[in-house]
């Protein structure tokens, strides 16, 4: 019976992500939510009180998996490695599909929507940046990084993974980064991260 709820509950979901993106979240109702889910609005009611839980829910769907990875990053050896999955895994997350069609949507209706952007925020980068900050703070706590204002770090170390890559596919510029591209990326961001948190005044990688 479980496992028939949790589909049930996933089904309205991304019934509802299709809907948010295609059409924009004022324009989307509850009774078309229900119907894009071949499915009741009052069933629909009955896991959902209203749209802002279902873009809360399709928020942390969109990034599932995601933290676990980066998390997971700590799990390294050195710190060149850690860095290394630690970057790629962001990429990987940041440049999903579905996130940057999430982003994209949270961009277009910031005006109209201001509370939608406290909930992506919340659910998506807020969880995202502590999850780096956890890996970095690891680091530190094994002597690989020099100590240094933690959330600092984490907004520098991933803004450098990013560094217009993200911005140019969010903009439609450019296809989903390939492997090569994003650890490329990575590997610049390590080129300039590490030797401003090494102990060594300079880090040949």
């Amino acid at each position: 019976m479980r496992k028939k709820t949790d589909t049930r509950r996933l089904s309205f979901v991304q019934a509802a992500g299709k809907l948010f993106i295609e059409k924009g979240f004022g324009s989307v109702t509850m009774e078309a939510i229900a119907a894009e889910a071949m499915s009741s609005k009052v069933t629909l009611y009955g896991y959902f009180p209203n749209k802002e839980a279902l873009f809360d829910a399709f928020v942390v769907q969109a990034g599932e998996g995601g933290i676990e990875t980066l998390e997971a990053s700590s799990n390294e050896n050195d710190v060149h490695a850690t860095l290394m999955h630690l970057g790629i895994s962001y990429l990987d997350l940041v440049t999903r599909p579905e996130v940057m069609a999430l982003n994209r949507l949270i961009i277009g209706e910031a005006g109209r929507q201001p509370h939608l952007s406290r909930i992506f925020y919340e659910n998506g980068p807020r969880q995202t940046l502590i999850s780096i900050c956890g890996v970095l703070e690891n680091l530190i706590k094994r002597e690989l990084l020099r100590p240094g204002e933690l959330r600092q770090m984490g907004l520098y170390f991933k803004s450098l993974c990013e560094a217009g890559l993200v911005e140019r596919q969010l903009w439609g510029l450019d296809d989903h980064p390939s492997p090569n591209v994003k650890k490329a990326s990575v590997q610049s961001a390590i080129n300039v991260f590490l030797p401003a948190y090494s102990f060594e005044k300079s880090f040949d990688i």
